[in-house]
């Protein structure tokens, strides 16, 4: 055991380090060593395995005590080390290394978005043109907004009237599916899009008439947008609640007015704007 590098100068971390400190030290230095990032380095493969079982030992709280009081010599039979040099962990599954490698492997784990939660509505922006004098005073003008809303007929559920959206039986409503594969750091554990239900979780046999199964439906309705005295050329005013509707009981967007001012036509109402300020 007596070529082996410190643990602690292998991870780059103080021996006081924290856990979360350690978890970002091996991020950091995993990149860094990582054989896909060095083909043409023939000592990559050997530093991103000595990395790992760092991390193996470090990273586990009863494994750092006795390394921090014996030392190397903690696992010489075995014990805790035992098996080293196989890459990650078992308990590392692939949405660790995606959110370790930024997407190297086809996308970040942590941004991965199940679409069978709720999700906010999108904003939708319009201009409004006033006059000078209109911004001036302030008035209050009526806009057409064209939205996405939930559906009247099925509540938003997409299901005909009388009938439930039902549990997926691909994915039991979690919206992935998750299968274990041998990979070149061991088993790993891979979760993608159910195929079945695209994600939602829940499957409609019969889907609603008036919106097709998407529990929302287009809709046109006048708004009043009130305009305050003074308002500046440019300006946006947030209406909440007003844009399209969300999905899975998300919150609806926010309807933005962007103002956009007439020049003054007479020379009189300059002036007054002038001794008004």
């Amino acid at each position: 055991m007596a070529d082996k590098r410190d643990y602690y100068e292998v991870m780059g971390v103080d021996k006081n380090a924290s856990q979360d400190q350690i978890k970002k030290a091996y991020r950091k230095k995993a990149k860094e060593c990582h054989p896909d990032f060095h083909p043409d380095d023939p000592e990559a493969e050997a530093k991103f395995k000595e990395l790992n079982e760092a991390n193996e030992v470090l990273s586990d709280p009863d494994k750092r005590a006795a390394y921090d009081r014996y030392g190397h010599a903690a696992f010489e039979q075995g014990g805790a080390g035992g098996g080293y040099g196989g890459g990650f962990s078992g308990s590392m599954n692939m949405d660790d290394i995606f959110d370790m490698f930024g997407g190297i492997f086809g996308g970040g784990g942590s941004q991965r978005q199940r679409r069978n939660g709720p999700m906010r509505g999108s904003d939708i922006t319009l201009t409004l043109v006033i006059s000078f004098e209109e911004a001036v005073f302030g008035c209050t003008k009526k806009v057409s907004v064209d939205s996405v809303a939930p559906c009247e007929k099925c509540h938003g559920s997409g299901a005909k009237p009388g009938t439930s959206p039902e549990t997926c039986p691909t994915c039991h409503g979690s919206g992935m599916e998750t299968t274990m594969r041998q990979t070149m750091f061991g088993m790993a554990q891979s979760s993608t899009t159910c195929r079945t239900c695209g994600g939602r979780g829940q499957i409609i046999k019969e889907p609603c008439p008036s919106c097709n199964g998407t529990g929302r439906v287009r809709k046109s309705a006048m708004v009043d947008i009130n305009i305050p005295a003074g308002i500046n050329n440019g300006q946006t005013i947030r209406k909440a609640g007003f844009g399209n509707a969300g999905t899975n009981g998300g919150s609806s967007g926010d309807l933005l007015i962007s103002v956009s001012v007439r020049p003054a036509q007479n020379s009189s109402v300059r002036k007054t704007t002038f001794f008004r300020i």
